[in-house]
């Protein structure tokens, strides 16, 4: 049996304008990408089950459903954070992070977020650097919780040592820091974060994939091309990597700091056919 092409068929379901993308249904046409058979509707269904037992309701305070929400996730279902696998691929695919119980901060902040808005809670994704949060937009304040670490609670100090953890102690909180993610946003953090993964692992296959995808998201993005020209390179795939290696210079300021590295490869190319 043919099944479609998942780059094709996620491109396909990108066209439409932000407020008809739900996150969810991306996110499996993602890992349609490893499960070319996945049934998303099935997948949609579990969600739904799940979020139907989290004892919340939008009348009540936002303290008393984050608490139901934590109880149903990380008290019943057992989600948690896998440390030990971190870079598995499995943890960026929504199906397996249902199956499995285990995902990195993004999958499980899409499954929180994902229950919540089933319940008409007002919670949503924060693309906080280096490891993405979820917040309770309340008119009384925001809440920030960390659903790769049941649900924590986190306050203004917490995100800056977090930050400071991450990228050293010159590092700074700034408002963007906190910002509610586009469903945008949040798909191409996840496929940054399996293209990581699988260029780790030499699956350039799998990589290109990603990008492709990525470009799907923001046809025009510069490091988007840079990195498919890259890996055409790898690949050995040449007159590709000439294609996107020049397109990106033609986008890149000149003090963009890979300018020289890419001239320097687009050189290599040329010599090959000297």
């Amino acid at each position: 049996m043919e099944y479609p092409d998942p780059v094709l068929e996620f491109a396909h379901y990108l066209k439409r304008a932000e407020e008809e993308i739900s996150l969810d249904e991306a996110a499996l046409l993602l890992a349609r990408t490893e499960y070319p058979t996945l049934d998303i509707a099935h997948r949609l269904a579990q969600l739904d089950s799940l979020a139907a037992r989290a004892e919340c309701d939008p009348a009540e305070p936002p303290r008393s459903n984050i608490a139901g929400l934590n109880r149903l996730l990380f008290d019943e279902e057992s989600f948690v954070g896998n440390e030990e696998e971190y870079d598995d691929p499995r943890n960026s695919f929504l199906n397996d992070v249902l199956d499995r119980k285990k995902g990195i901060p993004i999958t499980l902040s899409l499954v929180y977020q994902e229950i919540a808005r089933r319940r008409g809670l007002p919670v949503v994704g924060v693309g906080f650097p280096g490891h993405f949060l979820v917040k309770y937009c309340d008119r009384s304040g925001d809440i920030l919780l960390d659903p790769y670490h049941r649900g924590t609670v986190l306050n203004r100090q917490d995100c800056e040592e977090k930050l400071k953890k991450q990228f050293g102690q010159e590092a700074e909180l700034r408002p963007e820091h906190l910002a509610a993610s586009t469903t945008r946003q949040t798909l191409g953090r996840m496929l940054n974060n399996l293209k990581g993964s699988y260029f780790r692992r030499k699956d350039f296959r799998k990589v290109l994939m990603m990008i492709e995808m990525g470009l799907a998201i923001d046809p025009a993005s510069r490091q988007e091309i840079h990195d498919r020209g890259m890996i055409y390179y790898m690949l050995r795939r040449y007159p590709e990597a000439l294609v996107d290696l020049r397109t990106y210079l033609s986008l890149a300021p000149a003090d963009d700091p890979q300018v020289q590295d890419v001239k320097s490869l687009i050189h290599r190319i040329r010599a090959m056919f000297n």
